[in-house]
């Protein structure tokens, strides 16, 4: 078993929308999807927190494995929940696939069961 906490939603409720609005803004992210009122928002608001402003978060720290962790758990969150209502996506799942090969590139003698257990996680949260 890895030594990594998956980042609850508290830890990114004190950063500002102005923030998470300069990320979109500089990438090529839909705002309808990253701003809207559905229940994948906040978890694609703290993907790319996580991926882009990870300094933002305060009173924890992050190494590069747990970054990675919690990129994968928020992105794979968003898109169960996204995936549930608009069904299957070919860009995004390639968007998982691209983490999990980083994760599986950067991190030595990586046991791949922890993505399931993360994965298990999440849909268990239904």
């Amino acid at each position: 078993m890895m030594d990594y906490e998956i980042i609850g939603e508290g830890y990114f409720t004190s950063i500002h929308r102005s923030a998470i609005e300069d990320i979109v803004a500089s990438g090529s992210y839909s705002r309808e999807l990253v701003f809207s009122s559905n229940p994948w928002s906040t978890a694609l608001q703290n993907y790319l927190i996580l991926t882009h402003k990870p300094s933002l978060i305060q009173n924890i720290q992050i190494d590069g494995s747990q970054q990675l962790f919690n990129r994968y758990y928020w992105f794979k969150k968003f898109y169960h929940l996204y995936s549930r209502r608009n069904g299957m996506d070919a860009g995004m799942e390639q968007q998982i696939s691209l983490l999990i090969e980083s994760i599986g590139n950067k991190i030595k003698d990586f046991n791949w069961s922890e993505l399931q257990r993360i994965d298990g996680t999440i849909e268990s949260q239904d």
